[in-house]
């Protein structure tokens, strides 16, 4: 057998591989792992606790610190940020996430979305009203709520989503009553809805309900609706 050729080594004609290679391998990780911590510390700049990063990037020494006799101005080193493009200020003026010595952003105050007197106010009930003689103006269907009506009027507003189509009777539609058409009425209708009912005038049959306050008809049935005009 032939002798090793060194301490960690196996014998040339043994099929151990011996312990010297891991070792070295282990080492140079090792010095490589030191090297690049080394690197790191000698690019980085040290930043003084007394110095301060105002919001435009450049520094401000805390005169507080240096009347104490904390630091000394002369030999505070100068260090700056580049601030980001379009940094985030918050509502009231200051970042949310401050760097060291910048004031804290205050606390966004909540806000009431409805008055007190909205929130106050009892659901609606439905309506007791006796059943109409004829066919009930548009603007006057929201006092019958939840009571199956006809409404009459013309359309002069549509808006077509896909799976709904609006009808209104008002080109400023906010909080007014309007007509619900969903697609399984007007999939049988010779032309798009928004088209066929615009400046028509309608006699639409069913129950008036609110949908996120707002008076409608859903109609799911083309038959609900008789062009008068």
């Amino acid at each position: 057998m032939t002798t090793p050729n060194g301490p960690f080594d196996a014998p040339v004609d043994s099929a151990d591989p011996g312990m010297g290679r891991p070792i070295v391998a282990l080492v140079m990780v090792f010095i490589v792992g030191i090297a690049c911590v080394g690197l790191i510390y000698a690019v980085g700049e040290p930043i003084d606790p007394t110095t301060i990063v105002a919001a435009d990037g450049s520094a401000q020494v805390d005169t507080e610190a240096n009347a104490a006799g904390k630091t000394d101005t002369s030999k505070t080193p100068t260090h700056t940020t580049t601030p980001p493009a379009q940094a985030y200020v918050s509502p009231g003026g200051t970042n949310p996430f401050p760097n060291y010595g910048e004031p804290k952003a205050p606390p966004i105050p909540p806000t009431q979305l409805i008055d007190e007197q909205t929130f106050d106010a009892p659901p609606p009930q439905a309506s007791t009203l006796p059943d109409p003689e004829g066919p009930v103006p548009w603007d006057e269907a929201h006092k019958y709520l939840d009571r199956v009506i006809t409404v009459k009027g013309t359309i002069v507003d549509t808006n077509n989503i896909g799976n709904i189509c609006f009808l209104n009777y008002d080109s400023d539609w906010h909080d007014k009553f309007y007509i619900a058409m969903f697609q399984e009425a007007f999939e049988l209708l010779p032309d798009p809805p928004e088209e066929h009912y615009l400046n028509k005038t309608l006699l639409v049959t069913g129950k008036v309900t609110l949908h996120k306050d707002r008076p409608q008809i859903e109609v799911r049935d083309v038959s609900q609706i008789e062009v008068v005009d």
